[in-house]
This record gives structure tokens, C-alpha cells and sequence, in this order.
């Protein structure tokens, strides 16, 4: 049975409650974001939700909790149903998104580490739910009273009018903290574990990027990067450029264990003024780039003004691998080229790179245009046998070639 809020919108809870004494409410917006990340029912209300939400959002989306803080019954005090939530700063931050995940916090069968997914955005769960199965969790379809399918949902009034709910239960919850210690001053501390990483880092890597770069003169760079801690990465994107090379290739890059510009790895595709299209592994270390190897073939890839290329760079441990298809067709099984280097191990960042030939002589500007930017999650899983039906999978981190383009979910 539902029991009903003891206040039947924030206006009502605002009026009867205290802030700063009784709850909190944090923003981070972040310039040109078209994603949020929300947890109206963050601090003591369903404990870790906010926490997550927070990670999720760190620097790639606007980040919006509404933190109970009272010393006890968050729950029943300050809970407000997702219908009924109108606080205003978060019906901005959503409103003004395309995309919107909101996470809660449910019970849950005991000791049961799960997410309940629900919502409108039926791509994006569907992405999110891969990664997180791959990461290795557990992810089932929300009940009908947490499904988040009501329109009304603060999750829903985004400019789609879709969004993502992700309910977590409360062992998943106790999972991301130390010792399953979900209290106040544990997660005011900053402690939290391994899973707690693999969860976020799965998340975000369902988020998809779009940009554009202008390229208004030769041989200087144009680069868009987003954090990303983890040293395995493993990122996808479409890209083309608007015009015909001419004179000189349209160089066009995804980028790994971004450091700073000047130190990091890339597969750069070469779009070359006869047409051909090239595929290179490169590293940048203190400002000099060298080439790694070159993919022996893109037989059957022709450029033309506005065709789009799906490049995929992979690195794990030492070994950088790339492949590229054109976009719209299958992902070929094999890797077009493969390298190993040491120069760089930590993470930093990953991203996309624009730069003209300095031998162009195209009319400018040249607009490379990115699109479907995803970092796929690190620790994807692979069944490599299976015993009475038991799944075993490969250690996280392991290295595999995925041929299924419904796994990619780009």
C-alpha cells in the first residue's frame, strides 16, 4: 500500500519546513548541457541517490538534489511523489533539458544489489541497462508503482518530454559506501567503493554527445573533451566533414587518457583530398605527436561532403586499438589497427580533435560535424562458457571484440 506525502508539492513543504535546517537544495549547472542528472529525494530522504546523481553529472550534465538533512524521518517528512514535484530550480534545470536521468531509492528485496529502470526515454534506459548488465549488475523493469511512465514525471518534462528513472535498491544503495554504511557522516565523508565507480563510470557512459567544429584556418586544432578517470576507455563516434578535401586531408580524431592536449592518444581518420579515407593510431607526449601504426585497409570507404565514418578507439592497458565502418552499417568484428605504448597509463579525459592539413586549400571554414559520442563502459561483460546454465563471465576490464551492433546501442 502507498502511503500518501505529508505535503503535496515542494510550495506546500516549503511552507511548513525550514531550509537549511530541514533540507537543502544543490545545483550544478553546466554551460551547454543538454543532459541533467536529478535526485529529488537526495541527503537522508533515500540515501545514496543524491550521491549518485552527482557522479553521474560531474561535469557532463546539470546536476540538480533536493537533500533531506534531518536527524531523523527524511522519508516520511520531506518525501514529494515525482508527479507532484514543481521546486522551481529543478523544473528549470529539466525543462531546459533534452535528456534527463533522476535517481531514487526503493527497498528492495534484502540483499538484493538491483536497479528497477522506468521512464519515457526507452533509448536511453535501453542504453543504460546494457552497461550496467555488462558492468556486471543487476537491472530489472520497474514495478508499475515506480516506473516513472507518467508524463507528469519530473523525469518526463524534458524538451522530449522523456526521461530515465533509475531506482536503486537499498543493498545497491548500502553497496556504494563502505562497510554498507549509508548513514550521513559515511556519505558526507566522500568514502566509497569499487562498485560505487563501476556503477557511475556505466551510467555515463549511456550518455551520447553532438558537436560541430568550425574550422576557420589551417594546421590549428579544435578540441571538445569530457572527464574521464578511468585509464581503460573505450569510445565511439560518428564524424564527416562538409566539403571534399582538397589540397590537403580534413583530419578528424577521438581521443584517450587525455592528460592535457598536448599529452594523450587518438585514431585520427584521414579524410585525403583524392577521396581516400586513412585510419591511424597517434600519441601525444609534451607536445610532439608520432605515429603508431596505420590501418592496413579501408577498402570500400569513400569520402564525400556529409558522410558520416563511425571510428571506435579502445584502450586497454598498453594495447590502443581502432576500427572504422561507415555509419549506418554493421561494426565490422575485427579491429582495423592495433598498437601497444607505454607513454601514457594514468586517465584523464576522452574527447574529439579537429585539425586541417596544413597543405588545405579548401574555402573556409571546414565544419567537422561528431555525432552518437559515447564512452562505452570499461568493464563490459562476455559469457566465455556457460555450465548448467550458470553464466561465467571474463574479468572485468578484459578485453573483447563485439561484432553484435544491437550491443553497441549507438
Amino acid at each position: 500500500m502507498t502511503v500518501a506525502d505529508l505535503y503535496a508539492s515542494y510550495g506546500d513543504l516549503a511552507a511548513h519546513r525550514t531550509e537549511g535546517v530541514d533540507y537543502v537544495r544543490r545545483q550544478v549547472p553546466v554551460a551547454g548541457a543538454t543532459w541533467s542528472a536529478i535526485a529529488i529525494h537526495g541527503g537522508s530522504i533515500e540515501s545514496g541517490a543524491g550521491e549518485a546523481a552527482r557522479a553521474v553529472a560531474s561535469g557532463l550534465m546539470s546536476h540538480y538534489e533536493f537533500a533531506g538533512i534531518m536527524p531523523s524521518g527524511n522519508f516520511d517528512t520531506l518525501h514529494v511523489t515525482s508527479t507532484n514535484f514543481d521546486e522551481p530550480i529543478c523544473q528549470g534545470i529539466v525543462t531546459s533539458s533534452a535528456r534527463c536521468l533522476s535517481f531514487h531509492g526503493y527497498a528492495g528485496t534484502p540483499g538484493l544489489p538491483e536497479t528497477s529502470l522506468g521512464g519515457l526515454d526507452t533509448a536511453v534506459m535501453g542504453r543504460i541497462r546494457n552497461a550496467l548488465q555488462w558492468a556486471g549488475f543487476r537491472v530489472v523493469s520497474a514495478a508499475q508503482e515506480i516506473n516513472g511512465n507518467d508524463p507528469a514525471n519530473i523525469a518526463n518534462r524534458t524538451t522530449t518530454g522523456m526521461g530515465v528513472q533509475l531506482e536503486m535498491s537499498n543493498a545497491l544503495r548500502a553497496s556504494f559506501f563502505p562497510g554498507g554504511d549509508l548513514s550521513r557522516t559515511m556519505r558526507d565523508s566522500g568514502k566509497r567503493t569499487a562498485d560505487f565507480a563501476r556503477y557511475v563510470a556505466a551510467v555515463r557512459s549511456a550518455y551520447e554527445g553532438r558537436a560541430t567544429m568550425s574550422q576557420g584556418s589551417i594546421n590549428v586544432s579544435r578540441w571538445a573533451t569530457l572527464p574521464y578517470g578511468m585509464a581503460n576507455v573505450d569510445v565511439v563516434a560518428s564524424m564527416g566533414t562538409d566539403k571534399l578535401a582538397a589540397g590537403g586531408p580534413h583530419f578528424l580524431h577521438l581521443a584517450g587518457r587525455v592528460a592535457s592536449t598536448d599529452n594523450c592518444y587518438l585514431a585520427r581518420l584521414a579524410f585525403n583530398a583524392d577521396q581516400t579515407v586513412t585510419l591511424t593510431l597517434r600519441k601525444r607526449v609534451t607536445g610532439t605527436e608520432t605515429l603508431l601504426a596505420t590501418a592496413a585497409s579501408t577498402a570500400g570507404l569513400t569520402h564525400a561532403a556529409g558522410r558520416m565514418f563511425t571510428v571506435r578507439l579502445q584502450i586497454t592497458g598498453s594495447t590502443l586499438r581502432a576500427k572504422v565502418w561507415l555509419t549506418g552499417a554493421l561494426e565490422p568484428a575485427d579491429w582495423s589497427v592495433t598498437a601497444t605504448d607505454t607513454a601514457l597509463t594514468a586517465g584523464g579525459a576522452v574527447g574529439i580533435r579537429s585539425i586541417l592539413s596544413s597543405a588545405n586549400t579548401n574555402p573556409l571554414p571546414v565544419t567537422a560535424s561528431y555525432d552518437g559520442f559515447r564512452q562505452l563502459t570499461p568493464q563490459r561483460m562476455r559469457v566465455v562458457r556457460s555450465v548448467n546454465r550458470v553464466a561465467k563471465p571474463q574479468a572485468a576490464g578484459t578485453p573483447v571484440s563485439l561484432a553484435n551492433p544491437s550491443v553497441i546501442a549507438l
